[in-house]
């Protein structure tokens, strides 16, 4: 925009016509147009803030981009010792444990007879629902069958966890299971 107004001669914005002010400018009278509002920066971090490093300290000296490189090192060391450090520790307790299978086994075992404790509790209340009773040779024989089928899944589901919680471990220690490949309840066991 250079500035100069011409509205023509007469009136209206610009022309000293009727309806025209002293404050109006005439034709090809000089202006001066507004300033515009320049942009501000966003505020730069604190210089105390550790993790905050000035990539244009690269340009600063004889060594600004080896010591910028040196930093962004030890900022990255840090951050994965305060974030994934902690992780790989409880990794290497659970992969050297030495009571992990039979902690799985105790675990699975009391699981199943939890199970199995249950449903024999909503069977015997779904026999007083219908007013159905036993007769002490039904009883004897329908506890055998339980106690039986709760025995072999019990077994069953307590080897099952030894061998899975084995070959958990062994997974670890040779590096085939990393962060990402644990369950989140295993870790918090």
């Amino acid at each position: 925009m250079s500035g100069y107004t011409d509205s023509g001669p007469g009136g209206g914005p610009g022309g000293r016509g009727p309806g025209g002010g002293p404050g109006d400018r005439g034709p090809g009278e000089w202006h001066q147009p507004s300033p515009q509002p320049t942009p501000t920066p966003p505020p730069a971090p604190a210089p105390f803030d550790p993790s905050y490093i000035d990539p244009s300290q690269a340009f600063e000296g004889d060594q600004g981009a080896s010591e910028l490189f040196g930093q962004l090192n030890r900022a990255q060391w840090e951050d994965w010792k305060a974030r994934f450090a902690p992780y790989v520790s409880k990794l290497a307790d659970y992969a050297t444990d030495p009571n992990a299978a039979s902690d799985a086994a105790t675990q699975a075992k009391s699981s199943v007879g939890l199970a199995f404790d249950t449903a024999q509790t909503v069977t015997d209340q779904g026999r007083e629902k219908y007013g159905v009773a036993l007769s002490p040779e039904q009883m004897e024989a329908q506890s055998r069958a339980s106690k039986t089928g709760r025995s072999a899944a019990m077994a069953s589901a307590g080897n099952e966890a030894r061998i899975s919680a084995l070959d958990r471990q062994q997974a670890i220690l040779a590096g085939g299971m990393g962060l990402s490949n644990i369950p989140n309840g295993v870790m918090k066991q």
